[in-house]
């Protein structure tokens, strides 16, 4: 029985050991592959989209508080930067007055950037000099607006920092002249409309791109220069901006419709651009929509000269 015991068990450790080899065996002797389970990939989390929206924002500056119009465009998120256009108001005028003449909403939809109509202070802008009432009388510090704005703008949406741009009628182009002198770190370029300079000494530290539009009918802001706040003649203003930009002397002209002249200082400094828009019998406003595409142009030129 000891005997039939021991063989038993030798019979039944070699059938064990023939049947582990041969599950991981062919019958010729090679291993079959064992199949891997693929880990499926992640997938990337979408960036949360930002409901288009219209509301007043308000930051306080120097102990008062500003408040001013953000719209955002659809299709925005609060990770992938954008492009951000600043449109200042006229004195005397406000934020809604500057919305619905310059139908800035709807290039900002299409264009996909975010835009602000911020509120001077006794609805009027410290462009320096003269102008204009109670901003410059109080020497209001505009400047720290904005820089107040762009703060808080950081906790809304992202901004692309080399794409922020001011745009502005009246005394809001003044004062968009000033921006660009005082600060050329943060704008890219300026579209000034029926205002020019009159902040001295203005000394950017980098190049920024113009595209000035200028009635030559223009009563309060002559195109010829002088008027009630002593304005420089615009070209020679033009002829400034393009000295300062390092561009060509000469100008590239064309019309883009009758009674409209455009002059095009191109291939300056940091890839920048100086333009002027003449507008034949043209007064102190804004183009409307109706004639000429004016804020679509801004745009475009914004589009195209970011900074480097």
């Amino acid at each position: 029985m000891k005997f039939f015991g021991k063989r038993l068990f030798t019979i039944f450790a070699f059938i064990l050991l023939f049947s582990t080899t041969a599950c991981g065996q062919t019958a010729r002797g090679t291993l079959v592959p064992v199949e891997a389970t693929a880990t499926p990939a992640p997938t990337a989390t979408p960036a949360p989209t930002l409901e288009p929206s219209e509301s007043t924002r308000t930051v306080t500056v120097d102990g008062v508080e500003r408040s001013y119009l953000l719209h955002i465009p659809p299709g925005v998120d609060s990770i992938h930067a954008v492009p951000l256009v600043f449109a200042f108001h006229g004195a005397g005028e406000q934020p809604a007055t500057m919305q619905l003449s310059t139908s800035f909403d709807e290039v900002a939809d299409k264009g996909h950037f975010v835009l602000v109509y911020p509120e001077g202070l006794g609805n009027t802008w410290n462009g320096g000099g003269k102008c204009c009432g109670y901003a410059v009388v109080n020497n209001i510090d505009d400047e720290a607006f904005v820089r107040a704005m762009l703060s808080d703008l950081g906790t809304v949406v992202s901004i692309d920092a080399k794409r922020i741009y001011a745009t502005g009628f009246s005394n809001g182009a003044v004062l968009s002249y000033r921006l660009a002198c005082d600060m050329s770190d943060v704008f890219a370029a300026i579209a000034p409309v029926a205002g020019t300079l009159a902040y001295s000494p203005c000394e950017p530290q980098q190049p920024v791109s113009v595209l000035h539009v200028q009635g030559m009918a223009d009563r309060t802001v002559p195109y010829e220069g002088g008027g009630q706040l002593d304005f420089p003649p615009l070209e020679q203003w033009i002829a400034t901006c393009v000295d300062i930009n390092g561009c060509p002397s000469s100008a590239t002209v064309d019309n883009p419709i009758e009674k409209i002249t455009h002059s095009a200082y191109t291939s300056c400094e940091a890839g920048t651009a100086v333009e002027l828009y003449a507008i034949e019998a043209g007064g102190h406003s804004w183009v409307s929509k109706y004639v000429y595409p004016l804020s679509e142009t801004i745009w475009d030129f914004f589009a195209a000269h970011p900074k480097p």
